[in-house]
């Protein structure tokens, strides 16, 4: 009798240690594995969106306008918000590298009134969607004028250096420097560490110029050291070891984390103005985990039709393969369209819709990225984008 009530017992034990022995889950964050095979339908969010949203300072209007954001884009079929995190060398988050963005609270520098990221994560994940942390690596503003970064912007201590490049775009940051690239990898080993973020995505600035006076003086170091590389193979080494070592890093740090970049959708253009090897991210290992063309074309585009160059890169992708779309050219002349389908967005009110639907038929892709959240309005376009977004691969 005795041992049959202590063998009951034992089995209670083990039962009993065995679930407490799960892991334990957020319950409000969408699980890992579940998002890497549901199909994304994401919505970028870019910093002038963000410092609409910042603009009053007050934190509890923050998190009351992005709850609402956020729960109307997963009502209308979002499932992932990309957020633009740091545009240039500033950021809409705690760092330790970065001064607080001028976009955030009206001045570069000034005091973190309230984290951004940290709500948006945390509100994203409340209504069951994916948040991704979009940066610009490279670009350190929009401007020229070095008078507009605060005193704490390591852009300034470099200004008379060959780490930063300035251009009629603005400053930027240049690949060549090793030191450069510990700071782009520290600064996203940071947003990963510090936040619960799902992914990050890096957008298409690479190499802002292609003068060889920009970095003369660590390719002649290069040479004279041995380095046999010309000098165009040797810039998309630069940038292709930076992107190399923000992989590392993210999945050292969590490996659940997903890293990716959008590039402009023009391969060839990518490697011989940018020095971005996009096809090399995209059959190797070790790079990314996914690439996001911006196909921002039409389907009556002569010089990069979209259904051609979707086809184009899911040929040459051996990673996950989103495409972003051009929410913002609808109502718009297409300017670099060619005469046929230069009107195709004034003419046509469901561009985008069709190119959503195409998508899901095809089959080939893991989903789209809309850009961006300002171009979706009350008006017949976004509620056939909606439309079409419901009859989409979940």
């Amino acid at each position: 009798m005795y041992k049959k009530i202590n063998l009951i017992l034992l089995v209670f034990v083990m039962i009993f240690c065995s679930s407490c022995s799960a892991p334990l889950t957020n319950p409000s964050k969408p699980d890992a594995k579940d998002n890497n095979d549901e199909y994304v339908k994401a919505v970028w969010i870019t910093y002038y969106e963000m410092s609409a949203l910042t603009k009053d300072n007050d934190e509890s209007h923050f998190k009351k306008a992005v709850n609402k954001m956020f729960k109307d884009l997963k009502n209308n079929g979002f499932n992932r918000v990309t957020v633009h995190v740091r545009a240039n060398a500033d950021a809409f988050y705690k760092s330790d590298y970065f001064p607080v963005s001028s976009h955030c609270f009206g001045k570069q520098g000034s005091e973190l009134l309230y984290d951004p990221l940290s709500i948006m994560v945390e509100l994203a994940h409340k209504h069951n969607m994916t948040i991704e942390a979009w940066v610009n690596p490279y670009r350190v503003s929009q401007s020229a004028d070095f008078s507009s970064l605060s005193e704490s912007n390591i852009a300034l201590k470099w200004k008379d250096t060959e780490k930063i490049i300035v251009c009629d775009s603005g400053i930027y940051f240049n690949p060549a420097s090793g030191e450069v690239t510990d700071l782009i990898v520290n600064g996203i080993r940071e947003i990963v560490q510090n936040y619960d973020v799902d992914s990050v995505c890096f957008d298409d600035y690479f190499y802002p110029v292609k003068s060889e006076n920009i970095d003369k003086e660590f390719y002649s170091d290069y040479t004279e050291s041995g380095g046999k590389l010309t000098l165009d193979d040797w810039r998309r080494e630069n940038v292709n070891n930076m992107v190399k070592a923000v992989y590392s890093s993210v999945k050292e740090i969590k490996p659940d984390v997903t890293f990716g970049i959008s590039p402009a959708s023009n391969v060839d253009n990518n490697y011989s103005s940018l020095y971005a090897d996009v096809q090399k991210w995209a059959t190797e290992q070790g790079f990314v985990d996914y690439l996001c063309p911006q196909i921002y074309f039409g389907f009556q585009n002569e010089n990069q039709p979209f259904m051609k160059t979707v086809k184009e890169w899911i040929n040459m992708a051996d990673c996950d393969l989103y495409v972003a779309l051009p929410m913002y050219k609808n109502g718009l002349e297409d300017e670099y369209a060619g005469e046929l389908g230069i009107n195709e967005f004034i003419d046509n009110n469901n561009i985008i819709a069709r190119q959503v639907t195409y998508l899901a038929k095809l089959g080939e892709t893991k989903g789209f990225y809309i850009f961006s959240y300002s171009s979706l309005k009350d008006d017949d376009e976004t509620k056939n984008l909606y439309s079409a977004m419901q009859n989409a691969s979940e």
